[in-house]
């Protein structure tokens, strides 16, 4: 009897325990769980501004050009971070090769970071004032409001 109450409880306690650390995973993320449907956001996104063709292959091309240089960047980034571990591995470690590996590392970051933002202005710029409008609105719904788009508050009328 006592054993069979002890296993309960202890299974009850993991459950709750489990529980909880769910919960603190979603509240990481903004008090929501992750949306696995991006994709079909942004196929939203796309009907309601309600694009003309040469926009869309304007468009198109803007994002081919954008993922290539992706794949470059990241690729660097990733070489960085291999060179800094490389360098960790080395028994006459110094801080002045430390610190080159990390600005290394930051300087590729800032390089992805610009490449994103000059991307999201090149789509924008494409985009008549009805449909920035459009944007700017679904673009701070599907990504968490102003969390990834700070670039655009000003445009949204935000004073803080």
């Amino acid at each position: 009897m006592k054993r069979t109450i002890l296993s309960f409880a202890i299974g009850l306690s993991l459950m709750l325990f489990f529980a909880a650390f769910t919960n603190a995973q979603n509240m990481r993320m903004g008090g929501k769980p992750r949306s696995n449907n991006m994709m079909f956001q942004k196929m939203d996104l796309m009907k309601k501004l309600n694009l003309t063709d040469q926009q869309k292959e304007k468009i198109a091309d803007l994002r081919i050009s954008f993922q290539k240089q992706m794949i470059d960047l990241r690729a660097d980034l990733q070489k960085s971070k291999l060179d800094l571990k490389a360098l960790r591995l080395n028994d006459n470690l110094s801080r002045a090769d430390v610190t080159a590996a990390v600005e290394k590392i930051n300087k590729n970051r800032d390089a992805i970071s610009l490449a994103v933002a000059n991307h999201m202005m090149d789509v924008y710029e494409i985009l008549t004032p009805d449909q920035r409008k459009i944007a700017r609105n679904e673009m701070g719904m599907m990504f968490g409001q102003r969390k990834h788009f700070q670039m655009f508050k000003h445009m949204r009328g935000f004073n803080r």
